[in-house]
């Protein structure tokens, strides 16, 4: 019984060390800056719980990831620590809604600073 704790303790210790290796400094963004994305219909009212993401993210191991996050109750959408530089943003309209043009479109991240995105999505009549 003793050696099947002393295992996992061990698995538990090498799990904690290899999550620390990839969330360690390396992970930390450059340059970060924040994205917020306000979402609303066309009348200006928020949309709570349209998820917005934020796509191209790169990594310490040389690919990139995606982020997403969904409006709150403001329609607002707020994702920080984005490095610096162009990413996708993407927005994926509830139902009942379209996003007028395309649901996907680039950003330019700046180091310290926020970009705000309106994007304004229409009924779709039934």
């Amino acid at each position: 019984m003793r050696m099947v704790v002393i295992t996992w303790i061990l698995a538990l210790a090498l799990i904690a060390c290899v999550a620390c290796d990839l969330a360690g400094p390396d992970t930390v963004p450059v340059d970060p800056g924040t994205i917020v994305a306000q979402v609303s219909d066309r009348s200006g009212a928020p949309l709570r719980d349209v998820w917005v993401y934020v796509h191209d993210i790169p990594n310490s191991l040389g690919s990139t990831f995606t982020v997403g996050v969904p409006t709150d109750a403001r329609g607002t959408a707020r994702i920080d620590a984005i490095p610096a530089g162009r990413h996708r943003v993407e927005v994926k309209p509830p139902a009942g809604y379209a996003a007028p043009g395309a649901a996907s479109f680039d950003v330019d991240v700046v180091k310290s600073q926020v970009v705000t995105i309106m994007l304004p999505l229409e009924k779709i009549s039934a």
